[in-house]
């Protein structure tokens, strides 16, 4: 039982790496600019970071997509038909909510 729950935790932790969308960083640097008033060479150095982050950043992002496909086949594994179900049905719970949470927090970045 504790490796189910501790499988749950790990599979909840991928979620937001996943989740986080792959860009620029635009959307960032906007809000950091608007909360934190920074100046055009702090914007410059902020897109620089971002930039030069976004590599490993999106190769982080497929390993957790990877982790997180192999623990939840780990779990499905263990479970019986309705607890597959029912653990499915809980995944795309806290993925909507986890993506409202998200629109939310991206409304106050802009």
């Amino acid at each position: 039982m504790r490796t189910v729950i501790a499988l749950i935790i790990s599979a909840a932790i991928a979620i937001p790496v996943m989740a986080m969308p792959p860009g620029d960083g635009s959307h960032m640097l906007k809000g950091l600019t608007r909360h934190l008033d920074l100046t055009e060479e702090q914007q410059a150095q902020v897109k620089s970071i971002f930039e030069a982050k976004k590599p490993r950043m999106e190769a982080l992002r497929e390993q957790m997509k990877a982790l997180k496909e192999e623990t939840d086949g780990e779990i499905k594994a263990i479970l019986s038909p309705e607890q597959v179900k029912e653990f499915e049905a809980m995944q795309e719970k806290r993925k909507q909510k986890f993506e409202k949470r998200m629109e939310r927090h991206q409304g106050k970045m802009e």
